[in-house]
């Protein structure tokens, strides 16, 4: 096994010759079924991890290709940036959508004689010079069509069409935001990266990936990922080997109790020692569930808190032991549902709206709310009973009866804790395939955190950059209507645009974060919805992938510094003397 040094991700070494995988010939069969996909696969992908550059190299190359751009501005690759062209460029940018804008660009074209197809860096100029001149509406317009051009770009056809915008990339990207920060759009610029995920997808995309749920038992790894038109299926975790049933639908009805909880000094005293580790239940929740089939089930459920799960007509996943006859090698002596459940029992559930999984408890009886077991009271009043009975017959039976009754239990409990859930665990073999599955899941669940922290961050750099911009232009109008022949602000005008620079450079960093995020998650989603059986040595190519991010995620100490310097202006601007008369 390999441990990745920076992603601390698990690979599975590739196999030797005259090693098996297991001994199932069928899995073996399928496995050299589905070895040349696999490799064309590969090569696909390694196409696109060679493509990106590194980290270290990615400025260095964009410098040069700017510089480039800049000393052969008569070049046939941009026709925009051509001297030439300047009054071309000046009448598309008064456009005020795409298709306007296309239209002077192919009356250009075919005066030149050239094929109507528009370069990536013309696009990227008409981008700058759009939000410069203040026509933010026609640089969203244009955007679109780049985006419109990704998704359509992987498409086969016959005819090749009349005029084709570039891909939208990333440089498009870090163009329109910056641009859109500078004219104080921050909602355009926000939802322009949150559109980074599903560039290249349709617009009303109907079929999502999915919602991942994590399983019930510790450490609540990821279990599975559930569809919108899926209902009910039964799932095995590789991690326990114990199979859950999942439940998902539609919220239609919902009540909730809150409970007052007891303060028994016999369960206080149990769970400072961790004998009793059970936690109280604070609410108890009954919620009626339909499937997309249409068929509904009813849930009464108890969670430590008093917050409700779900909301009428929100979209919920409940993971349960498995019922009777659900399992899939259908044993007819040992189920292979969790230890200490009930057929049915409702042990998590997760809302698909927020993405908050609440790990559920088993609720009081209805009209009951104490958390002492019914039996501990008869089990203490018949021991207390037979030891007095017993004592009058022989002193010494109280002793041989207590040491039988402790042996009993303690066997009894080391069977139900050790050797039961061995034998209801299911065999390696059986979740072999299920486990790699997982795995993948682990690493899109891995790589969606670090989009919503990476995401998070970048709105407030585009909030701290729009409202420099707009302290720099206060200060400039300041400056120009005082008539007086020195600035009064020159010098905090100066600090303004170094940290707004700064916050530029740090903020492309984390656009091209995101976009390796979101390509990594698409080809971990292609391998999980195409389902195939395959060793996890077959995709060490998404670890390479990942090694290039963590490469990025490293340039955050630069950043840290990057953000000292911004607080050490913004106390100066609050320390500010109040304007001088006029």
């Amino acid at each position: 096994m390999l441990l990745h040094s920076r992603t601390c991700q698990l690979w599975q070494t590739p196999l030797r010759p005259g090693e098996r995988v297991c001994s199932n010939s069928s899995v073996l069969s399928r496995h050299r079924r589905l070895r040349q996909p696999l490799e064309r696969l590969q090569r696909a992908i390694a196409a696109q991890v060679y493509a990106v550059p590194d980290a270290a190299s990615t400025s260095q190359q964009t410098t040069q290709e700017h510089q480039s751009s800049d000393s052969n501005g008569s070049s046939s690759h941009s026709m925009l940036g051509q001297a030439s062209n300047a009054s071309l460029l000046r009448r598309v940018v008064g456009t005020s959508t795409a298709a306007e804008a296309l239209d002077l660009l192919i009356q250009q074209l075919d005066r030149q004689q050239r094929p109507h197809a528009i370069s990536a860096d013309d696009a990227e100029l008409l981008l700058e010079r759009a939000l410069e001149a203040g026509n933010a509406g026609l640089a969203l317009s244009v955007y679109q069509q780049l985006c419109a051009a990704k998704r359509a770009q992987g498409r086969s056809s016959l005819a090749t069409p009349a005029t084709v915008w570039p891909a939208a990339a990333l440089q498009h990207t870090q163009a329109l935001v910056m641009g859109l920060c500078r004219q104080l759009r921050v909602n355009d610029a926000l939802a322009t990266m949150r559109s980074i995920r599903s560039q290249g997808m349709p617009g009303a995309d109907e079929v999502s990936f999915g919602q991942v749920v994590s399983s019930p038992l510790p450490p609540q790894r990821p279990l599975a990922v559930v569809q919108p038109q899926e209902g009910c299926k039964v799932v095995s975790d590789s991690n326990s080997r114990f199979e859950f049933e999942l439940f998902s639908g539609s919220v239609t009805s919902c009540s909730s109790e809150a409970l007052q909880l007891s303060d028994n000094p016999l369960l206080a005293a149990a769970r400072l020692l961790g004998v009793w580790r059970r936690l109280p239940v604070s609410a108890v929740h009954e919620m009626v569930v339909m499937a997309p089939d249409g068929t509904s089930r009813t849930f009464r459920i108890g969670t430590a808190t008093a917050d409700v799960p779900a909301q009428l007509g929100e979209r919920v996943t409940v993971v349960c032991a498995p019922n009777k006859g659900r399992n899939k090698l259908k044993r007819l002596v040992l189920s292979t549902s969790p230890p200490g459940t009930q057929p049915g029992q409702p042990m998590l559930i997760c809302n698909h709206k927020t993405g908050i999984e609440l790990t559920l408890l088993r609720p009081p009886l209805p009209g009951s709310q104490s958390t002492v077991p019914g039996w501990l009271l008869p089990a203490a009043v018949l021991l207390a009973g037979g030891d007095a009975a017993s004592g009058l017959l022989d002193p010494a039976l109280p002793l041989l009866i207590g040491g039988g009754l402790a042996v009993t239990v303690g066997s009894a409990v080391a069977g139900n804790s050790l050797l039961l859930p061995r034998l209801k665990q299911l065999p390696g073999n059986a979740v072999k395939l299920d486990g790699i599955r997982q795995q993948l899941l682990a690493q899109h669940a891995g790589l969606d955190s670090k989009v919503k922290a990476t995401m998070q961050e970048a709105a407030e750099d585009v909030r701290t950059l729009a409202r420099l911009c707009q302290l720099q232009v206060k200060m400039q109008s300041v400056d120009a209507g005082s008539g007086a022949a020195g600035s009064a602000y020159e010098a905090r005008i100066g600090r303004v645009v170094a940290v707004a620079r700064s916050i530029e450079e740090r903020l492309g960093k984390r656009l091209e974060l995101l976009d390796g995020y979101a390509r990594v998650m698409n080809m971990i989603e292609i391998e999980v919805e195409m389902d195939m059986q395959v060793p996890i040595a077959e995709l060490e190519t998404l670890g390479v992938e990942l090694g290039k991010l963590s490469e990025l995620e490293s340039i955050k100490e630069e950043w840290q510094l990057q953000a000292e310097a911004q607080d050490e202006v913004e106390r100066l601007l609050r320390t500010s003397p109040a304007l001088p008369s006029q």
